[in-house]
């Protein structure tokens, strides 16, 4: 609630200082709000199932399958007991293909993983749902010497300064529980698993080897619980996933958050169309595509095998690139040459003629004012491309071609 009371007070002085408008910036939002121009964290979305286009049984070796990353261009999982292996998965089907062995180490209960440039971080801060572990800790592993089969490993070790008792409480008695956590460039993020209040807690601790007292920045009321992270630094997009009560699972999409807060932005959770499956591990493929697993389990009548799974969340990532405004002026528009990119006609009808590009392929997106990409074409410029408008699109729409340097560029367009 101070947190909220200090971002409404924030945005009103905005908005006398600068005109700024605060609100619900995302156009797939219920309450999107065109004028706005800061993200209050306040969008409210459908009820959305998102159901992975692929799922394959995975081997019985890795059946406590908990975290996803991917190293090396390859994907590796881990289970969530003392077994000291990394085992990597095939992209196409789940299968194991290798597995790296670390030596010299005791893990109580490693449940997720995450990497930098430099470090593989494996955090055994699990098992804790009665609250009692006091040595909960992430171990940070040299990617150099692991490629050499020497792995040098050293420790953070890490506490909450809100948990005082330790005591003993009720199995699943504890919101003090974690099973996810992500490396950015700067800090160690943990997102917990509350066990009473069904909501997840942000913390943050250093990436460097020692003893620490976490620092809890924001929490959300998720509803669930939440068992996995992975981070995408180049779209600067978090995703969760994880499970209700009745083993529903879903996953959170953090999107367009101020810093490092990430429940300060856009928050959507979906289900997914998986019934009774303890969803632990997420891995981002490339931008928008994500990989996941879920733990074998017996529970009740039902026997549930671990299984891995691929996720495509374009439609509901992509717009997010680009900042929403209500102006046809372009973003980048100024390419290597000095040239300024044209987009006519606006508004257009059957077809739109961009010129002055640069030499290339380039990659055009159309996305309409609810966010869904309603076209996408790979086309060669040879410094101007025609694009052909499908008769059925009309509105307000955002063009996006990604240049063949990397750089993006954006122009809003009516179509009629």
């Amino acid at each position: 609630m101070k947190r909220l009371v200090v971002l409404i007070t924030l945005c009103t002085i905005m908005g006398y200082t600068k005109a700024q408008v605060c609100g619900c910036t995302d156009p797939r939002a219920n309450n999107y709000n065109p004028q706005a121009t800061v993200n209050d964290g306040s969008c409210t979305y459908a009820s959305t199932t998102a159901s992975p286009y692929y799922s394959n049984n995975l081997p019985t070796r890795i059946n406590g399958t908990s975290g996803l990353i991917f190293f090396d261009g390859k994907l590796y999982t881990h289970n969530d007991h003392s077994d000291k292996k990394l085992y990597q998965i095939d992209t196409a089907d789940g299968h194991i293909v290798d597995s790296i062995v670390f030596t010299g180490i005791a893990h109580q209960d490693v449940e997720d993983c995450d990497q930098d440039s430099l470090y593989i971080y494996l955090g055994d801060h699990g098992n804790n749902n009665s609250g009692i572990r006091t040595n909960l800790h992430i171990l940070r592993i040299s990617k150099a010497s692991l490629l050499t089969g020497n792995p040098q490993i050293d420790t953070i070790w890490f506490s909450y300064p809100e948990q005082t008792d330790f005591s003993s409480s009720s199995s699943n008695g504890t919101d003090f529980d974690c099973e996810a956590f992500i490396a950015t460039e700067d800090s160690l993020y943990l997102f917990t698993k509350q066990w009473n209040s069904q909501g997840t807690a942000l913390y943050s601790l250093p990436k460097t080897p020692g003893t620490y007292s976490a620092r809890r920045i924001s929490n959300w009321n998720v509803n669930g619980l939440v068992t996995g992270a992975t981070y995408n630094p180049r779209k600067k997009q978090v995703v969760l996933c994880g499970y209700s009560s009745l083993l529903q699972p879903f996953v959170v999409l953090l999107y367009d958050y101020a810093g490092n807060d990430f429940f300060s932005g856009n928050k959507r959770k979906m289900s997914l169309g998986l019934a009774f499956h303890q969803v632990e591990g997420i891995a981002v493929g490339d931008d928008y595509k994500y990989y996941l697993t879920n733990e074998y389990i017996t529970k009740y009548v039902a026997t549930i095998n671990a299984k891995f799974h691929k996720l495509d969340l374009t439609d509901y990532l992509y717009v997010s690139d680009s900042t929403p405004d209500t102006s046809t002026v372009a973003l980048h528009s100024v390419v290597g040459d000095g040239s300024e990119i044209m987009v006519y006609p606006n508004p257009a009808k059957e077809k739109i003629t961009v010129e002055g590009l640069p030499q290339g392929q380039v990659e055009c997106t159309l996305t309409n004012a609810k966010g869904s990409v309603v076209m996408r074409r790979i086309l060669y410029s040879d410094g101007k491309i025609v694009m052909p408008i499908n008769r059925k699109t009309r509105g307000t729409h955002t063009l996006k071609i990604i240049l063949p340097t990397g750089k993006e560029f954006l122009k809003k367009l009516i179509l009629n």
